[in-house]
């Protein structure tokens, strides 16, 4: 006979064994609510990520912003700047390998009064530029001193030309898209004396 952790119902008074059936029913009743709820927010999220993707996609790029934003405010707190890091020359080839680093397009090297321009998708790290306004600073792995935002640049991720960069100011741009949307962002950075 093996061990048993409730009190066998049998040996209690009448009155405490009807309080352990309701007890019972009162817990089978709420895990039946709330598994029916979760069922239906999951159906529901299923239905959503179905029919509006782009609705999915900006709604996680908010949340990725505001995870950015924090991580940026905890680490000037702490007196550390963010840090980006610069890959190698390459298209969208070296851009999907999603390495961490920013990969300077050579299809923006032709462009006269443009400055070298460094993508990252979003979902692999870019989207760190995503909130970024003038004045942010920001430290560049393997270059001295640090950095500032001097211009901030929207345009549409398609058909675009690099007429819509003419005078970004800068010594150099950081790109990535925006999530779910038609649209990205250059941020024109230029380095600056310590203060």
């Amino acid at each position: 006979m093996t061990a048993s952790v409730e009190p066998e119902t049998n040996q209690m008074p009448r009155h405490a064994r009807k309080r352990v059936r309701q007890r019972s029913r009162t817990g089978r009743i709420i895990g039946n609510v709330l598994g029916g709820a979760f069922m239906a927010a999951g159906a529901g999220i299923l239905v959503l990520a179905l029919t509006a993707p782009q609705t999915i996609e900006q709604g996680y790029g908010h949340v990725r912003g505001a995870v950015n934003d924090v991580s940026a405010s905890v680490s000037e707190a702490q007196g550390v700047l963010s840090s980006v890091a610069l890959g190698v020359q390459g298209g969208q080839d070296e851009l999907d390998w999603c390495d961490g680093t920013f990969i300077e397009m050579v299809s923006y090297q032709s462009a006269e009064d443009v400055p070298p321009v460094y993508a990252a998708h979003n979902n692999c790290g870019g989207d760190v530029v995503l909130n970024w306004n003038v004045g942010t600073q920001l430290t560049i792995d393997g270059r001295p001193g640090t950095y500032e935002v001097v211009e901030v640049r929207n345009t549409e991720k398609h058909w675009v030309t690099t007429d819509e960069l003419l005078g970004l100011q800068g010594e150099l741009a950081l790109q990535s898209c925006f999530y779910g949307e038609n649209q990205m962002q250059f941020v024109g950075l230029k380095p600056i004396t310590q203060r």
